[in-house]
This record gives structure tokens, C-alpha cells and sequence, in this order.
């Protein structure tokens, strides 16, 4: 996750493509050749000045093996995904999944509508700026275009989802059914 203000933006348009164009590019680096580049950036990460951690703590997940705990090594394939599956590309509902979380354990204390997660994604989350960006890549012939969503058609939110933990359907585009579908946490109507 990386993000910048507004006002950054404002004063520094072309430095923020050329962020986000670096993002892609290493997002891509890390995913490229069934991850082949990836022991290389564990050992740039867990250099002193960047990260720090130990090489095999961070081996673990950038390799595709997770240590549950002590002993309990399995393998996770793509555990850490950085560009495949558009992993890089701004969802609002990726967005309003980070908010139904915060209001499910309290961190948002108010009721919200539905509306209120989908303009609170759009002012965080930029679409524009992403495609600005990979576009211009693909112009310089550094990416291609079919590595990305279909820019003209993308509305920002991913197909109902049923893969995380919880198994439970997950729509960004109606983030109250979701939270509601919680046994535990705050839904729909309760305050703190």
C-alpha cells in the first residue's frame, strides 16, 4: 500500500505518474518468472536500512512457503501476490473491504451507507491516476496492455467474492450486506 495527499498530487502531478509507474514496474519485477526475482528482493529487504527482519523470516512469505508457527512450514502459493491478478490496479471495493473491517471491530463508530464507503473509496482510491500510469508504460513498451483490467469498461469493483477467510460473499458495492453477514463484530445500526 502506498498513498500520498491530495495536495501532493496537486503540486506534483507528473512525480505521482512516475511513482505509480515505478510501483507497476516492481510489482511486475516481483510476479515475473514464477517469482524468480524474489530472493533477490529478500535480500535487499532484509538489509538494516530497509526492513531489517532476518532473510528466512521474510524468505518465508515472499517464496511462497509460510511458518505458522514454530515447526509448521507449509507452502502457500501465492501467499504474497504483487502484480498477477491485477494486484496492483486501485479497487474501490478492495477499499471498502479495509472500511467494512474497521467499522466490524469498531474503528468506525457510526453507522455508515452504503454510499458513504463508495465516495469515501473514490477520494482515496485513483483509478485515473493507475491508468495514466500504465498507459504510459505500455506506450513505451515496457508492459502490456493486456496485463491490466480493460481500462474502458472498469467500474472499480471486483466480481462478488468468496475467497477470504470467512467464506462469506463479499460485494463491494453493498459493504452493509456484508458486515451484517457477521456473527460478531458491529453491524448495520449499532453504535459504540
Amino acid at each position: 500500500m502506498f498513498g500520498i495527499t491530495e495536495e501532493f498530487y496537486k503540486k506534483y502531478p507528473n512525480t505521482t505518474i512516475r511513482l505509480t509507474r515505478a510501483l507497476i514496474r516492481a510489482a511486475q519485477w516481483l510476479d515475473a518468472n514464477d517469482n524468480a526475482n524474489r530472493p533477490e528482493a529478500v535480500k535487499i529487504l532484509s538489509q538494516f536500512n530497509y526492513v531489517g527482519a532476518d532473510y528466512e523470516v521474510i524468505a518465508n512469505s515472499m517464496t511462497g512457503t509460510f511458518e505458522y508457527e514454530k515447526g509448521d512450514k507449509r507452502p502457500v502459493e501465492d501467499f504474497n501476490v504483487f502484480f498477477r491478478y491485477n494486484a496492483t490496479y486501485p479497487y474501490y471495493s478492495d477499499a471498502i473491504w479495509y472500511l467494512t473491517q474497521m467499522r466490524r471491530w469498531g474503528q468506525i463508530a457510526e453507522d455508515k451507507s452504503d454510499e458513504w464507503y463508495k465516495e469515501l473509496a473514490a477520494k482515496v482510491y485513483r483509478p485515473d491516476i493507475y491508468e495514466k500510469a500504465a498507459l504510459s508504460l505500455v506506450d513505451e513498451a515496457l508492459v502490456k496492455l493486456q496485463d491490466f483490467p480493460d481500462f474502458e469498461s472498469e467500474d472499480g469493483f471486483r466480481d462478488p467474492q468468496t475467497h477470504f477467510i470467512d467464506n462469506l460473499v463479499y460485494n463491494g458495492k453493498k459493504p452493509n450486506d456484508y458486515i451484517n453477514q457477521f456473527t460478531i463484530g458491529l453491524k448495520q445500526g449499532d453504535r459504540i
